[in-house]
């Protein structure tokens, strides 16, 4: 496919100097962006509507018991009303009606910035559950004007892992007294679902969640690589949830990696062992890989700020420490106590040093919403290294396959502006700049800058001097 030039997504859609195929993808990409603001506007007024609706039928404060059962009367007619005049059921008409009070009342920043299609109803979803347990007004005030200032960069994906760590800070209850009461109420839950199926949902600690579900994806390839004949595809390339393996060479269990790890999973608690899964031993050397980062006053002991894992956000200090002291080797991330980004990594037991750096920078495929994982992830010259590209944490981030061949053959193109900031450029000429998560995590506030001068640690240092040799991370 011949490469398309990039051009400037303001040029006239007349402009006669545009091939006539990339004139078309601009129109589509622009009707794409013209309907989604039109669709955020419309959410917005179905919600203010909602919540003018709810707020006819809300008792006075102060109200009679006799006014108040008249009010819940009220409400019970309305939502029949509303339901069945749109076809849908009366939970979700109540649900709706709550949620649309709630966020005009307490959120009416994020539902302006809706409204004036700057967000999308995904990230108003996000932002109303990350501010939801901020009790403060001015409080959750402050922690609307950073998510709104996150949410013109982020996908709700990531939003979501960026908003937990923010919300930290405004809430008055501690994060281990939270999952305190939260790891109380762990439990397994079944769900009849049609043709003869039940789904089984446990809720535990989520670095345990985490942990199961890599340990069974590890199964699961290690499943794949034990019964594919030589010459078929690698574990990474089997096929996943929905697809059918079409194309792929005939092998002999051609179950999904969700299958498989549903397969793994049933025969662990029903028998102890996943014995028709694996072939052969080895078995007991698979372990999960979690990425934990830990500031190092938390892992001593005199400080309580909160621990982060990776793809999920906030965990207690004490689960943090505990996974730490098991491993059998782990890594000290250093961070700017200003913007948070990652500026070293050092290691207690040898290994690749910018391997390392670069899995703690990136937690996963740097292309902008993506969310794999660097541990299946590549990692990729920036700068092509045939064409001379340096083998350095500036000219280096983690794709996922999908990208990887998306920046290499097709119009897509990526430029590392700063080291861990990409700039990822469409075919239709508009500019998506991706940086690495820790740094919009944080936002510098005046304790955080007096940090370097209370604590004296040599760990802690501003982007101007990192430690070691000028230029870059000590590798």
């Amino acid at each position: 496919m011949p490469a398309i030039p990039a051009f400037a997504a303001s040029g006239a859609p007349g402009d006669h100097a545009l091939p006539a195929e990339v004139a078309s993808v601009m129109r589509l990409v622009a009707g794409f962006e013209a309907g989604r603001r039109e669709r955020a506007a419309a959410d917005a007024a179905e919600i203010r509507l909602l919540a003018d609706a709810a707020a006819s039928v809300r008792a006075p404060a102060g109200a009679t018991p006799e006014r108040v059962r008249r009010a819940e009367l009220d409400r019970r007619a309305l939502t029949a009303d509303l339901a069945t005049s749109t076809r849908v059921s009366e939970w979700t008409i109540s649900r709706l009606l709550s949620e649309s009070a709630d966020l005009c009342t307490r959120f009416p920043a994020a539902v302006g910035a809706l409204a004036a299609g700057r967000i999308s109803r995904q990230q108003l979803a996000v932002i109303h559950d990350a501010g939801d347990p901020i009790s403060d007004d001015a409080a959750r005030a402050e922690f609307l004007t950073l998510a709104l200032d996150r949410a013109d960069t982020l996908t709700p994906g990531r939003l979501a892992s960026v908003l937990k760590v923010i919300a930290e800070r405004f809430l008055d209850r501690t994060l281990e007294e939270r999952h305190s009461d939260a790891v109380a109420r762990r439990e397994i839950e079944v769900v009849d679902l049609p043709d003869h199926m039940a789904a089984l949902t446990l809720i535990n600690d989520a670095a345990l969640i985490y942990g199961i579900h890599d340990r069974l994806t590890a199964q699961a390839r290690s499943a794949v690589a034990a019964r594919e004949p030589a010459g078929s595809p690698s574990p990474e390339d089997a096929p996943e949830s929905g697809s059918d393996g079409g194309g792929v060479r005939e092998v002999v269990d051609a179950r999904t990696m969700d299958q498989l790890r549903a397969d793994i999973a049933t025969d662990l608690l029903l028998t102890a062992g996943p014995q028709d899964c694996v072939a052969g031993s080895g078995l007991a050397a698979i372990r999960a890989t979690v990425q934990v980062t830990v500031p190092v006053l938390t892992m001593t002991g005199a400080g309580n700020e909160p621990c982060l894992l990776a793809g999920y956000g906030p965990i207690d200090a004490d689960t943090a420490r505990a996974l730490a002291a098991g491993s059998p080797g782990w890594e000290r991330v250093m961070t700017s106590p200003v913007t948070g980004a990652v500026l070293a990594v050092d290691r207690y037991r040898p290994g690749p040093a910018l391997d390392r750096f670069l899995a703690a920078r990136d937690e996963h495929c740097r292309f902008p919403g993506c969310r794999r994982s660097v541990w299946r992830c590549d990692i990729d010259h920036t700068i092509d290294a045939a064409h001379g590209g340096p083998t350095c944490h500036d000219n280096l981030a983690h794709l996922c396959r999908r990208h990887h061949t998306l920046k290499h053959v097709t119009p897509w193109t990526v430029e590392q502006i700063a080291p861990g900031v990409l700039v990822w450029t469409s075919p239709t000429g508009r500019k998506h700049t991706d940086r690495p998560e820790p740094v919009v995590r944080f936002v510098a506030d005046d304790e955080v800058q007096r940090r370097p001068q209370m604590m004296r640690e040599p760990w802690l240092f501003t982007d101007d001097a990192p430690p070691g040799a000028a230029g870059g991370p000590p590798f």
